[in-house]
């Protein structure tokens, strides 16, 4: 009897063991599966990263490029004021000319 008992507790016991064993390994399954995920997810964000600093220093280069001809052209200087045809006493004259004109045909 001792031995069927030793014979029954040795078979509880493997099979425990066993159970324990292919838990084990669903459990390493699954974290390699989260583990994979995490690696692909933090390839993609390595890539994106290369692609976003390949953009930064294409338009840094842009903004040199724009500041450096900024500097080299000088703004056009306003535009100087018209010359006048005639002087002062040209007016004054023209305006003689029309009170003249305008004398005559008031009376």
């Amino acid at each position: 009897m001792a031995a069927a008992l030793a014979i029954f507790i040795g078979l509880v016991a493997l099979a425990v063991a066993l159970w324990l064993a292919y838990t084990a390994q669903a459990q390493v399954r699954q974290l390699r599966s989260e583990l994979d995920q995490s690696q692909s997810q933090l390839n993609d964000t390595r890539q994106q990263m290369t692609q976003t600093r390949q953009e930064v220093n294409e338009l840094r280069l842009e903004l040199n490029e724009l500041k450096a001809a900024a500097e080299v052209v000088p703004p056009p200087p306003p535009p100087l004021p018209r010359a006048r045809s005639g002087g002062l006493d040209d007016l004054r004259e023209q305006l003689r000319a029309a009170h003249r004109e305008e004398e005559p045909s008031e009376e």
